[in-house]
C-alpha cells in the first residue's frame, strides 16, 4: 500500500534540556514492523473524586461531550481561538501544583484482544490493560491513559463485534481520549458514533470536515477537537489530530463526505486556547500519524504548543525528544506502552522521561477485563466460528505471500464466472502465520480487512502501475503474462484499491477506470474466500506454493 507521510517530518536539531532518561528508553526511532506488548499487576481501577472533564467539540454548533465515573463534567462550547502562546507556562499554574505527571498511551491494537506469542510478542487486552489499571491505581490523581487511534479493527475478536469488546474495557481501564485513527472509519462511520455513544471518554479528530460537491464545509459533528481533564488540582488539555493524508489510507466510500484537513494550524490554534482561554497547565497532543513533529514548525516553538506527544499509524517504535517534549509511538498490536512523565514546577513543565515499554509475559490478566471478553468472546456460537479449521500449514507465511495466497484465492474463485479474467490484485495484509493448523481466528488477524471484491476493466498501464506496489496472480501465465499498457483487462480486485482516491478525493490507483466498467461488486470478504481456498486443498497448505517465485504471481511489477 502507498503511505504519504504528508507534512510531518522530524526536526533535524534535537534539544535534550531539561530531559533525562534510561538507555534503554532513549533508542529514538528503532523502526520495527510488528508488535511486542506488556501487562502488569491485576488492581481494581481507582478514580479521584477531584476529577472532572469537559471537551470541546469541532464547531460551535456540537455539543461537548463528557467522560470517565466519578467526576463532575462540563462541555465547553469555545471554538479554537486565534491567539498564540507564550510558552508552556500557565497563568494559572501556582506551587501547590508542583509535582510529577505520568501519560501512558496505547495506539494501532488493532482489536489484539488474545495474548499471542508469535513472531512478536502481543500482551493481549487483559494483559494490557490490566498493566495500565494498575499504573493509574498506583498514583491516579498524577495518572492519564491516552489512545492515539486504530484500536478496533484487526482480529476476528473485536471485528466480530465492531469494537463494542474493546471500547467497553477502554471504559473500564478509564481512558481519558481516544483519536480516531484511519481504521476506525472501516466499519462505517455509524460503528463510530455507536461506540462514540458507549464511551466514558471522548472521541477527538480536530481537523475532519464535512465534504460534498468539490468543497470542503464546516467541522464533523462526529469527533471533538480536544479534552480538558482536571485531576489532581490541575488541568490538561489533550488535542486529537489524525493526519491528512490518513484518508488515502481508507476505503473511499467510507469518508466520501469527509475531508481531513491539514492538522497544523488546528492543533496550533487549539493549543493556544487550552492555554490561554482554558487555563490548562499541560497540553498533550494525540496525533495519528507518523511523524509528530510538523514542517515548518520551527523547534523552538514547538514547546509553546505541546509539553508532550503520542503519534501512530506506521506501527514503529518512535522514542524522541525535541525542544524538550517528548513524541512517542508505542508500535502496534499491544506490544507496547508509551509512557513519558511531566514534572510541573512553578508552572513550568519539563520532561523527566520518556520511553516505550514492552509487553511482557509476566504481566497479570486483569479478571474484570476477563469477564468483559468472556460476555463477547466466550459463546458457543463464538468459539466455533474462531476455531473451524481450514488445514495445515507446512511452513510459513509472511504478511506478503498472505497476500499472495488470498489473490490466489480470489482468482479461482471468479475465474470460473469471468473466463477472461485476467489477473487478482490485493495489498499487503496484516500479519504473517506460522507453521501449523490454521483456524479462522488465526487466519482473520493475518488478513482481518472487510473488502469487497470488485471487476472491472482497467488499461493495463493501470494494473503494472499497481502491480509495483500490490500482489498480483493469474492463473493463464500463456494469455496474461505479460500485458499491453493499452488493452483493457478484466481483473478481480478488492474495493479499496479500486476506488483508491488522492487526498484531493481523485480517483488515482485506476485512472482509466470508468462506471461502465465496473462489471461486478462482490459483498465477500477476502479472508472468507482464502479460508474456503485452502480448504478445497484437502489437508496440507504448502506455504512455497505462494511463494513469490511460484507460477503466476507478481509478473507486472
Amino acid at each position: 500500500m502507498k503511505t504519504t507521510l504528508g507534512f510531518w517530518l522530524i526536526l533535524a536539531s534535537l534539544s535534550l534540556s531539561g530531559c533525562s532518561f534510561s538507555l534503554s528508553s532513549q533508542s529514538a526511532s528503532s523502526k520495527q514492523t510488528s508488535d511486542s506488548t506488556s501487562a502488569g499487576t491485576s488492581s481494581a481501577e481507582t478514580t479521584s473524586t477531584h476529577q472532572s472533564t469537559s471537551t470541546t467539540p469541532a464547531s460551535s454548533s456540537s455539543s461537548g461531550r463528557t467522560s470517565t465515573s466519578n467526576s463532575t463534567s462540563s462541555s465547553s462550547s469555545a471554538t479554537a481561538s486565534s491567539s498564540s502562546s507564550s510558552g508552556s507556562a500557565s497563568s494559572s499554574s501556582s506551587p501547590s501544583k508542583d509535582g510529577v505527571y505520568e501519560f501512558y498511551a496505547v495506539n494501532d491494537f488493532h482489536g489484539s484482544i488474545l495474548e499471542n506469542s508469535g513472531y512478536y510478542y502481543e500482551g493481549g487486552l487483559a494483559k494490557v490493560g490490566g498493566k495500565l489499571k494498575a499504573l493509574k491505581a498506583a498514583d491516579p490523581d498524577h495518572t492519564f491513559i491516552i489512545s492515539s487511534g486504530d484500536m478496533w479493527q484487526g482480529s476476528l475478536e473485536s471485528n466480530s463485534n465492531y469494537g463494542a469488546l474493546v471500547t467497553k474495557v477502554m471504559n473500564n481501564i478509564g481512558f481519558d481520549s481516544m483519536t480516531l485513527g484511519n481504521h476506525e472509519f472501516d466499519y462505517g462511520q455509524s460503528y463510530i458514533a455507536t461506540n462514540r455513544k458507549a464511551a466514558n471518554f471522548p472521541f477527538l479528530a480536530g481537523n475532519i470536515l464535512t465534504y460534498a460537491n468539490g468543497t470542503k464545509g464546516s467541522a464533523w459533528t462526529g469527533s471533538d477537537i480536544s479534552t480538558v481533564v482536571s485531576r489532581g488540582g490541575i488541568k490538561v488539555g489533550i488535542v486529537g489530530m489524525i493526519g491528512e493524508a490518513q484518508t488515502t489510507s481508507i476505503t473511499s466510500k467510507n469518508v466520501s463526505d469527509l475531508y481531513f484537513d491539514n492538522p497544523k494550524s488546528y492543533a496550533e490554534t487549539e493549543a493556544a486556547r487550552l492555554r490561554n482561554s482554558e487555563g490548562c497547565d499541560i497540553v498533550i497532543l494525540s496525533l495519528h500519524d507518523p511523524i509528530a513533529v510538523p514542517e515548518g514548525w520551527e523547534s523552538s516553538g514547538l514547546k509553546s504548543y505541546f509539553d508532550g506527544i503520542f503519534c501512530a499509524h506506521s506501527h514503529q517504535k518512535e522514542v524522541d525528544l525535541s525542544s524538550g517534549v517528548p513524541y512517542l509511538q508505542g508500535i502496534c498490536n499491544g506490544e507496547a506502552i508509551s509512557h513519558f512523565e511531566l514534572t510541573l514546577t512553578s508552572g513550568v513543565v519539563s520532561c523527566t522521561n520518556y520511553e516505550v515499554i514492552s509487553a511482557s509475559s509476566s504481566w497479570a490478566e486483569d479478571s474484570e477485563i476477563l469477564a468483559i471478553e468472556k460476555g463477547y468472546i466466550g459463546t458457543e456460537e463464538f468459539t466455533t466460528l474462531a476455531n473451524k479449521t481450514c488445514g495445515t500449514l507446512s511452513g510459513s507465511l509472511t504478511k506478503y505471500t498472505v497476500a499472495n495466497a488470498g489473490c490466489k484465492a480470489i482468482y479461482e474463485k471468479y475465474q470460473s464466472t469471468y473466463s477472461n479474467l485476467a489477473c487478482a490484485l490485493e495489498n499487503s495484509q496484516r500479519a504473517s502465520i506460522p507453521s501449523g493448523t490454521i483456524n479462522y481466528s488465526t487466519l482473520y488477524k493475518a488478513t482481518p480487512f472487510m473488502n469487497h471484491i470488485v471487476i472491472m476493466k482497467v488499461l493495463g498501464q493501470d494494473i503494472m502501475n499497481e502491480a509495483a506496489y500490490n500482489k498480483t496472480y493469474t492463473g493463464d501465465t500463456t494469455t496474461y503474462g505479460t500485458l499491453n499498457s493499452s488493452t483493457y483487462y478484466t481483473i478481480a480486485v478488492i474495493d479499496y484499491l479500486a476506488y483508491h482516491q488522492s487526498v484531493d478525493k481523485v480517483y488515482d490507483y485506476f485512472p482509466s477506470l470508468v462506471d461502465s466498467n465496473i462489471i461486478a461488486e462482490y459483498n465477500a470478504y477476502p479472508v472468507d474466500i482464502t479460508f474456503d481456498y485452502f480448504s478445497s486443498l484437502s489437508g496440507t497448505i504448502y506455504a512455497t506454493s505462494f511463494a513469490d517465485s511460484a507460477t503466476g504471481f507478481n509478473l507486472y511489477a
